[in-house]
């Protein structure tokens, strides 16, 4: 049964993330902040820096910037 609800609880994390950092720009832009296409290049910037962050995390330590 732990094994199970491990390999959802991996199977779900990179949906998760992409939700995390979705929000921010998400957000701006309903608050007219942003444009849609600032939106879309600020998500896509946030990804960029969270999967550099976690592909370089030391072995042990959640990287990224959702650090999950």
């Amino acid at each position: 049964m732990k094994a199970k609800l491990i390999a959802i609880w991996e199977a779900l994390k990179e949906p998760l993330r992409e939700i995390v950092i979705a929000i921010i720009p998400v957000a701006l832009e309903r608050l007219a902040v942003l444009s849609v296409w600032w939106a879309v290049i600020l998500y896509i910037i946030l990804r960029a820096i969270d999967q550099y962050m976690h592909d370089h995390a030391p072995d042990g330590v959640a990287g990224g910037l959702t650090r999950f």
